[in-house]
């Protein structure tokens, strides 16, 4: 009786392996068994056998598919920004030209600020996370310099960002972006005034809304133009 054949891991000759993986139109190496290293761990696992996504060879580059980026492939036909988009599950968007922090200079470009930059030729101060502050400035500028409560002193820690805590843009509530951007709020207002409106007076059913903090959190800022440019301007949408 002829003896089956030993399926062990494949000893290669010479440093060369030329036997194809067994599944159909596979192509790659043999590592273990009749398969390559991926269908190997598929099948170690009890896992269907199915197709590989085709690699791009390292080193080798493509552009992204996305009309118009031009940027080099990063995964999945896409540059790492719109991945990341894809990723994420929002709808695929040009994104902001890239331009190499040298290019931005050496120094803070917000008025004579002498700090380093930290993105996007802003120190970690005026970058605010992506909400720079000239679009900081236009947003005040259109509050006419004063909070909801009609002050224009903001407190010892400056103005204050407020943005909405429930965002569609799935982010943790305590972060935010240019999509939930509500205003900016003296220090006393955003901790004791908003925060008590929201977390404490509203959830009690048998209180009457108060206009002013309604139109407040039902509003949100319309960013025009780049938001790390100087030249960006806001505007009101309500919800």
């Amino acid at each position: 009786m002829a003896e089956e054949p030993d399926h062990r891991d494949k000893i290669i000759q010479d440093g060369v392996n030329t036997d194809s993986c067994s599944f159909q139109d596979c192509g790659r190496p043999v590592r273990t068994l009749t398969f390559c290293k991926t269908h190997y761990d598929q099948h170690r696992i009890g896992q269907p056998l199915k197709p590989i996504r085709s690699m791009i060879p390292r080193g080798t580059y493509t552009e992204c598919s996305f009309p118009g980026c031009g940027r080099p492939h990063s995964s999945q036909g896409y540059c790492d920004g719109h991945y990341q988009q894809k990723k994420k599950g929002f709808t695929l968007t040009p994104l902001r030209g890239w331009i190499s922090q040298a290019e931005w200079g050496s120094l803070c470009r917000y008025g004579t600020c002498q700090e380093k930059p930290h993105s996007r030729g802003l120190c970690i101060v005026h970058y605010g996370r992506g909400i720079s502050q000239y679009a900081r400035d236009a947003v005040l500028a259109l509050q006419g310099g004063r909070c909801l409560c009609g002050t224009n002193d903001p407190g010892a820690t400056g103005w204050q960002l407020d943005h909405a805590h429930e965002c569609d843009q799935k982010h943790k509530p305590t972060n935010y972006c240019a999509k939930c951007v509500r205003g900016m709020l003296c220090l006393a207002c955003n901790r004791h005034g908003i925060a008590w409106y929201e977390n404490t007076y509203k959830p009690q059913h048998d209180n009457q809304p108060i206009v002013l903090f309604e139109q407040w959190i039902n509003r949100r800022v319309i960013f025009h133009g780049a938001i790390d440019s100087p030249d960006v301007t806001v505007s009101y949408v309500y919800i």
